[in-house]
C-alpha cells in the first residue's frame, strides 16, 4: 500500500510538473501576447497621437492660410484704397501738368542704360544730340509788348520856354534829345447808337400833277442800303460778334453779358442777345461751319474726342440726361479745321454717321466705338498711355522717390521713361514731310515702340494684382498696336491732344453757363465753338473774323453757295490782314486751356554724363 501511493504520488508529481510546464508555457504566450498586446496599443497610442498631432497641425495650417489669406485680401484691399485715395488727392489738389521735374533730370536712367549700354558723349541715346539748355527766365524783367498796331497818344512833358535857363549861369539851354517812355492805357468799352437815316425823295412835278386832279402816281425813291446782317434788328455785327466773343471765347454765361451791357448804358434782355446769336448762327455763320466741315473730311488724318453736356428741353428725355458735344479736329500738317458736333447719346452711331463715306486714319482716346468704323485705321493715344504710369510717378512722390523704391513705384518710373522714350525719337525728327516723316519714324520710333511693349509683357507678372500699374500694363498692351499704326502715316500725330485741347475751350465754358436750354441751342453752341476756334486756329481774332463775316457775307450773294461762303473761310486770301493777331496774341488766347496732356521733357530720357 505505501508503495503504491509512492507510485502515485510520483504520477501526480510528474502530472502537476507537466501540468505546471504547460500552465507555465501557456503563461509564457499569454505575456507574449500581452507584450504584443501592449506594443500593439502603444503602436495605436502612437498613431493615434501622430493622426491627431497632423489633424491639428493641418487645421492649424488651414486656419493660418484663411487668416493670411484674410490678412493678404485686406492688405491688397488697403492698398488700392490708399491708391485710390492718393488719385482723387491728385486730382483734386495735384497739379494737372505731367511736365518732367526738371530737378530729376539728372538722375541715372537705369532702363535706357540696359537698353543702349554707355551713353553717347556728343549727345543722348540712339545717335539723339543733346537737347540745348534752357534759358534761364530773367525774374522781373518786363515782356516786350508790340504796340505797332495800337492808336499812339502823345503826352508832351517839356519845359516851359520862361523856364529853361542853366540853373547854374543862367543861359538858354538848348535840347539835345527826346526820352521816350510808352505805356498802355485803357480805354473802358462803350456803346454807340447807330441812327440810320435813309432819304426819300419824290419827284414835285409828279407830285403836282397829282394834285392838278390828273392821274399821276407819285414817285418815292428811298437812298439804296447795303444789306445787313440783322434788318430791322437792334443788333448790329459788332454788338453780334463782341456777344459771340463773350459767350464762347471767354466762358460768359448770358446773364453776365446781359449786367455787363447793362453797365455800359444800355439794358439788353438775355433774351434779345440769346436771339442775336441765334441769328447769327442759322442766317450766316452755319455756311461757315459748313465750308470748315468739308474742308476737314476730305483730309486724310482725323483727330476725335466727345465731352458732356446737359440739355434740359430734350424731348423723350428727362432734364438730368447727359448729352455729349463731340469734336472732329484737322492734323497740325493740314489746314487748321476744328468742327463740334452735338448728339443726344455717346454711341458709336454718332462718329460713324459723322464720317459715314469718309476713309483714312482717325486718331482718338481709345474709345471703343471709335474703333467699330469701317475703312478707318485707328490710332490710340500715346499720351494717354504715359498718364497712367505719369500719375503713379506722381503718387510715389516723384521721379527721386520712385526711383529709389522698388516693386511698383519704380516700375512706373521705368514705364513712363520708356514712353518719353518714344516721344523722344518722334521729336528728333524734327519738322519734315509727312512721307519723310513715315519713313524716318519705322526706324527709331518703331524700335522704341516695340522694346516698350516687350517691356509691359516682361513685367506684367511682377506688378502687384489689382493695383494701378497692373492696370497700366494691360491698357497699354492693349492699345499699343493702335498706337504703332501712326509709324505707316507720317501726317498723324502720337497723341490726341490737339482734339483734347480743342475740348478745353467748350469745358471751360460749360462751367459757366452749365447746360443748353433746347437741343436747337446746342447745335447752336457747337456750330458758333467750330467757327471761333478754328479762326483762333488760323491766326485770326474769333471777334474781329465773325464781325467781318457778318459786315460783308450779307452783301456777297447767297450765303448758301459754297463759293460765296469759300470766300469767307478763315484761311481765305480774302480775309483782311487786320483780322490776324501776331504769335504772342495767339498764345494769350490759348492761355485758358490747360496744360497738354504730355508735356515730355526731351532731356527726360538722358542719362548723366
Amino acid at each position: 500500500m505505501g508503495k503504491a501511493n509512492a507510485d502515485i504520488s510520483s504520477t501526480d508529481c510528474a502530472a502537476l510538473l507537466e501540468r505546471v510546464a504547460g500552465l507555465e508555457a501557456a503563461l509564457a504566450a499569454v505575456s507574449a501576447d500581452n507584450a504584443q498586446l501592449a506594443a500593439e496599443l502603444e503602436r495605436e497610442r502612437s498613431e493615434s497621437a501622430a493622426r491627431t498631432e497632423a489633424a491639428v497641425a493641418e487645421a492649424v495650417a488651414a486656419v493660418r492660410a484663411e487668416l493670411q489669406a484674410v490678412i493678404d485680401s485686406q492688405g491688397a484691399e488697403n492698398a488700392r484704397l490708399v491708391e485710390q485715395f492718393k488719385l482723387l488727392q491728385q486730382s483734386h489738389f495735384g497739379s494737372r501738368s505731367e511736365r518732367v521735374d526738371p530737378s530729376q533730370l539728372s538722375l541715372f536712367n537705369d532702363v535706357e542704360a540696359a537698353s543702349d549700354g554707355a551713353p553717347d558723349p556728343s549727345g543722348g541715346p540712339d545717335g539723339c544730340p543733346a537737347p540745348p539748355a534752357r534759358p534761364k527766365a530773367r525774374h522781373g524783367a518786363p515782356r516786350k509788348v508790340d504796340m505797332s498796331k495800337l492808336e499812339t497818344v502823345v503826352v508832351e512833358h517839356d519845359i516851359p520856354e520862361g523856364e529853361r535857363g542853366c540853373p547854374a549861369c543862367g543861359t538858354e539851354m538848348a535840347e539835345v534829345r527826346v526820352e521816350v517812355t510808352r505805356k498802355l492805357r485803357i480805354v473802358p468799352a462803350h456803346l454807340v447808337c447807330e441812327e440810320h437815316r435813309t432819304h426819300v425823295y419824290v419827284c414835285p412835278a409828279c407830285s403836282d400833277a397829282n394834285s392838278a386832279g390828273e392821274e399821276a402816281p407819285a414817285v418815292l425813291v428811298r437812298a439804296p442800303r447795303p444789306a445787313e446782317a440783322f434788318p430791322r434788328s437792334l443788333a448790329t455785327p459788332s454788338l453780334a460778334a463782341w456777344a459771340i466773343d463773350q459767350k464762347y471765347c471767354k466762358a460768359m454765361p448770358l446773364y453776365r453779358i446781359e449786367r455787363g451791357l447793362a453797365d455800359l448804358g444800355c439794358g439788353v434782355s438775355r433774351a434779345d442777345l440769346s436771339n442775336w446769336v441765334m441769328l447769327a448762327w442759322e442766317r450766316w455763320l452755319v455756311h461757315i461751319r459748313d465750308g470748315i466741315r468739308s474742308q476737314l473730311l476730305s483730309g486724310e488724318v482725323i483727330h476725335a474726342d466727345e465731352t458732356p453736356v446737359q440739355v434740359l428741353r430734350e424731348p423723350g428725355r428727362e432734364a438730368c440726361s447727359k448729352s455729349y458735344c463731340w469734336v472732329f479736329c484737322a492734323p497740325a500738317c493740314d489746314r487748321h479745321a476744328y468742327d463740334y458736333v452735338y448728339a443726344p447719346t455717346r454711341s458709336g452711331e454718332v462718329v460713324a454717321a459723322y464720317l459715314s463715306g469718309w476713309s483714312g486714319t482717325l486718331v482718338t482716346d481709345g474709345y471703343r466705338p471709335y474703333f467699330s468704323i469701317d475703312g478707318v485705321t485707328n490710332v490710340a493715344c500715346l499720351a494717354h498711355v504715359r498718364r497712367r504710369f505719369a500719375t503713379l510717378v506722381k503718387l510715389a512722390g516723384g521721379d527721386a522717390a520712385a526711383g529709389g523704391a522698388s516693386g511698383d513705384p519704380r516700375l512706373a518710373l521705368d514705364g513712363r521713361r520708356y514712353v518719353d522714350r518714344i516721344f523722344r525719337a518722334e521729336d528728333g525728327i524734327g519738322d519734315v514731310a509727312p512721307d519723310e516723316r513715315a519713313r524716318l519714324r519705322a526706324g527709331d520710333v518703331g524700335r522704341a515702340m516695340r522694346e516698350f511693349e516687350s517691356w509691359c509683357r516682361a513685367m506684367l507678372p511682377h506688378a502687384t494684382p489689382g493695383l494701378k500699374l497692373e492696370e497700366a500694363l494691360r491698357y497699354a498692351l492693349a492699345y499699343m498696336p493702335y498706337v504703332r499704326n501712326a509709324i505707316d502715316e507720317g501726317r498723324a500725330e502720337l497723341t490726341n491732344n490737339r482734339a483734347e485741347r480743342a475740348v478745353k475751350p467748350f469745358v471751360l465754358g460749360r462751367k459757366n453757363w452749365l447746360f443748353s436750354n433746347t437741343p436747337r441751342g446746342a447745335e447752336a453752341s457747337c456750330g458758333i465753338y467750330s467757327v471761333v476756334t478754328t479762326a483762333r486756329e488760323c491766326g485770326l481774332s474769333p471777334m474781329a473774323y465773325v464781325e467781318w463775316v457778318l459786315s460783308e457775307l450779307p452783301l456777297a450773294g447767297d450765303p448758301s453757295d459754297p463759293d460765296v461762303a469759300a470766300r469767307f473761310l478763315p484761311w481765305s486770301d480774302e480775309v483782311p490782314d487786320r483780322l490776324r493777331v501776331g504769335p504772342a496774341e495767339t498764345e494769350d488766347m490759348r492761355a485758358t486751356q490747360e496744360e497738354p496732356i504730355a508735356d515730355v521733357d526731351p532731356g527726360a530720357m538722358r542719362e548723366d554724363e
